[in-house]
């Protein structure tokens, strides 16, 4: 899939080559990137602060914008603390550079993020993968490996199946001692847990050896990263990540659209369950159509046809309708190529119907099960 010409987006829509599409892509769960009290902050914090803090956050550039997200991440997903990073993939960066010191083996779920694994062999750690949402081969792993002091590290969901990691199932394998388990939750957080609260809160985990990252770009609609757990851990990172020490951290005026963003979550207790019933919806449309499903709850949906001609003509109808369905190229997917249908809460059920009807007519003639892939 070629790079997109956007000239313009919103919640659910996006506009390409002068033409507006109802669009199903991305990873705006919640639609919070275009809500109006987000971006008022961010303006607010514009002229607060200006552009950037030009400087590190352990020099000059750290600003109380930056604490009060940390505090009120920390708070909300109930952990004990939190520092902020400039992204997403370089939590996973401070995160393991925050275990090395008695971490010597990272063993990473064989579909988790690429930013997992470049920041364990980054950190100096040894790095070993167990089969894909297998505990039985990390559990094999572990009694290799579990004297140099053991990690497990996964997504919580994976962003090209939206499968989901056992992951009280791989906590239970580590030892006392010197081990972690590190999820990402850049797919979790916003969508699964009580208010969407995370992978965490969906699994009633409470354990000092969890650590936990995220990115604020996708359920919150912002920017950044988090690293989140125990004091003791989070104190750590903050001594030792070199990958936090040394850079600029986001703009004080993205902190403060995170923190609005956090508000309007909260206010609005309706986003996260209006979110699950166009998951439900979609998952009726196309399990109609014979789509495979990814597990309830969760607003990736990802399909292969039987061969890129096929996909291709699929995918040409629906852009043709005004709809853009995303067939993309990225690892972890069902095939090479495949679709990653994504549903958020700002999608009306006549949106979702509408993309239904648009597959069904592309599909019109196509073998209903043949065609499709299984996931």
């Amino acid at each position: 899939m070629p790079r997109l010409p956007i000239a313009a987006a919103a919640a659910t829509r996006v506009t390409m080559d002068g033409r507006d599409f109802l669009a199903f892509g991305g990873c705006n769960y919640l639609g919070l990137a275009n809500h109006p009290d987000v971006l008022s902050a961010a303006f607010h914090g514009l002229q607060t602060f200006g552009l950037s803090t030009t400087a590190s956050r352990e020099t000059t550039g750290n600003t109380t914008s930056h604490e009060l997200l940390e505090f009120e991440l920390a708070s909300y997903i109930a952990q004990e603390a939190c520092i902020l990073t400039a992204e997403g993939y370089t939590a996973n960066f401070a995160a393991c550079q925050g275990l090395a010191n008695c971490i010597g083996v990272a063993l990473l779920d064989a579909h988790a993020h690429r930013s997992i694994r470049n920041a364990a062999v980054s950190a100096g750690m040894q790095v070993f993968e167990y089969e894909h949402l297998n505990p039985e081969s990390a559990a094999w792993l572990i009694q290799q490996h579990h004297d140099a002091g053991v990690a497990i590290m996964t997504d919580s969901v994976f962003a090209a199946d939206g499968a989901i990691a056992p992951l009280p199932d791989l906590l239970r394998l580590l030892p006392k001692s010197r081990s972690a388990l590190l999820v990402d939750d850049c797919h979790g957080f916003c969508v699964l847990g009580e208010g969407g609260r995370g992978a965490i809160n969906h699994f009633a985990l409470d354990d000092p050896r969890v650590l936990l990252t995220t990115t604020l770009a996708k359920g919150l609609g912002c920017y950044g990263g988090a690293v989140l757990g125990r004091r003791a851990l989070i104190s750590r990172v903050r001594e030792v990540a070199a990958v936090y020490r040394s850079s600029t951290p986001i703009p004080p005026a993205i902190a403060e659209s995170c923190r609005a963003a956090l508000a309007v979550i909260r206010r609005e207790s309706s986003l996260v369950p209006t979110l699950r019933r166009n998951i439900d919806l979609m998952r009726t449309e196309l399990a109609s159509l014979g789509i495979p499903l990814p597990p309830s709850g969760i607003p990736i949906f990802t399909f292969a046809l039987s061969s890129e001609s096929v996909m291709q003509r699929v995918h040409d109808h629906v852009h043709a309708q005004g709809i853009l369905a995303p067939l993309i190229s990225y690892p972890g997917g069902p095939a090479e190529r495949y679709f990653r249908v994504v549903v958020n809460a700002a999608h009306t059920p006549e949106d979702i119907r509408r993309l239904s009807s648009a597959l069904s007519e592309a599909l019109a003639g196509t073998p209903r099960h043949a065609d499709l892939l299984p996931t």
